[in-house]
């Protein structure tokens, strides 16, 4: 009989991506499951995300994922006999330049293969829909009135509570310092307080921290820590708290209501990363080296962000917030196990996608675990699609930088 000495599965994670992974795992009766989490449950990047849920995505294999986290948050709701906090109050692409054009374009036809639903709205709705938008006539608008935001650590402890209902232990405030391992399996994991914890299967969903973790037993994961951050304003009345998500691929923004207030998110203009290898423990206070304060940023996306939000000169800024996002080259996340090393599993690089992705993870990551077959094809998460690399290599570092700077989505 599993005990938490000795679990059936290890999560090394009590962020979102190891609370929904524990949620699946748990619906399969008799398995025991073992959360450790250094911190408290969602305390480091999860409650950081700005959290849009948007259902149409690049690719078909990632808006499938993104549907069972909807599925997910409704099923959530009937457990728990109250909504959850998801503002569904749509989402609104706007662009005047050839590439956001194209970008329009192939999410109306996505949304269409998908079965959701997507008006193409003239600019004058798009305005009237988003009051804080100023567009030229000829602008195209997308309007996919089902997409939202969630508080994204309510969504990670309404995983938790699930999965603590079926069984799952979550051991807070312990700290993962090694992995063990007989040979070419990993075999379990060793806490800092010499505690050891054997399991059949060990789940690599440590964030930003998975690629330290996993160079213990030799596998090199193909993400970076990149900066990803947003601003948010003090509130205004042109910003209605039932207004839309904006998407502003022209400007390589996003916006949405907060509190009043207005949200914004803008690309970097440079590499904006951090070596894994120097993660503190906590993000609390955590700072990038490069632009700390994010005002370079924002001087240099102001103009082309006020160019489409010119009640951007009114806001007064209220807040700054700067996250880690593990982000991989080609923007795919790491899901599944390394091929040659038995018994570990990672659930980590989801470039900026994590929250929206969630239920999606997790439930692949579970069928995985539990060797069911996969409701989304595995193989674009693989963990050795990039070849041979090196993790702390700077160049490979960089590849995965621009891969958050070329982002159009949000």
């Amino acid at each position: 009989m599993p005990t938490t000495h000795h679990p059936d599965v290890v999560i090394i994670g009590g962020g979102i991506l190891g609370c929904a992974i524990a949620r699946y795992l748990s619906q399969t009766p008799g398995l025991g499951i073992v959360v450790v989490e250094r911190h408290g449950l969602g305390e480091q990047t999860t409650s950081h995300a700005a959290a849009l849920l948007t259902r149409v995505r690049p690719h078909r294999v990632q808006t499938a994922m993104v549907m069972e986290t909807f599925r997910a948050i409704d099923e959530l709701k009937s457990n728990v006999g109250e909504p959850l906090p998801l503002k569904k109050v749509g989402s609104l692409q706007v662009s005047a330049k050839p590439d956001g054009r194209q970008q329009i374009e192939q999410t109306a036809q996505r949304a269409e293969e998908a079965g959701v639903l997507a008006e193409r709205i003239s600019a004058n709705e798009a305005m009237r829909l988003a009051p804080w938008l100023e567009v030229t006539p000829d602008t195209s608008a997308l309007w996919l009135p089902d997409d939202g935001y969630i508080d994204p650590y309510t969504l990670c402890q309404a995983y938790a509570a699930e999965a603590r209902r079926n069984g799952a232990r979550f051991l807070l405030k312990r700290t993962v310092s090694d992995l063990l391992q007989q040979g070419t399996k990993v075999t379990g994991v060793r806490l800092s307080n010499g505690q050891a914890i054997s399991a059949g299967t060990v789940i690599d969903a440590a964030g930003p921290w998975s690629t330290t973790l996993a160079m213990r037993v030799g596998i090199h994961l193909g993400m970076a820590p990149v900066r990803s951050h947003y601003w948010i304003s003090s509130p205004h009345p042109k910003i209605s708290t039932h207004g839309p998500m904006t998407i502003l691929p022209d400007s390589g923004a996003y916006a949405r209501p907060e509190v009043g207030g207005l949200l914004f998110g803008l690309r970097d203009p440079q590499a904006v990363v951090a070596h894994p290898e120097s993660l503190p423990d906590s993000l609390q206070g955590f700072r990038f080296d490069t632009d700390p304060t994010g005002d370079l940023a924002l001087e240099s996306g102001y103009e082309a962000l006020r160019g489409q939000l010119a009640v951007l000169d009114e806001l007064q800024l209220a807040h700054y917030v700067s996250n880690v996002s593990s982000y991989t080259p080609d923007g795919f996340a790491l899901l599944g196990p390394m091929p040659g090393i038995e018994g570990f599993i990672a659930a980590t690089g989801c470039s900026g996608g994590g929250i929206g992705m969630s239920a999606g993870i997790g439930r692949l990551v579970a069928e995985l675990t539990t060797n069911q077959s996969p409701f989304v094809p595995p193989e674009p998460f693989r963990l050795d699609r990039f070849g041979v690399i090196d993790s702390y290599s700077p160049d490979f570092i960089r590849r995965c930088a621009e891969a958050r700077a070329r982002k159009r989505t949000g």
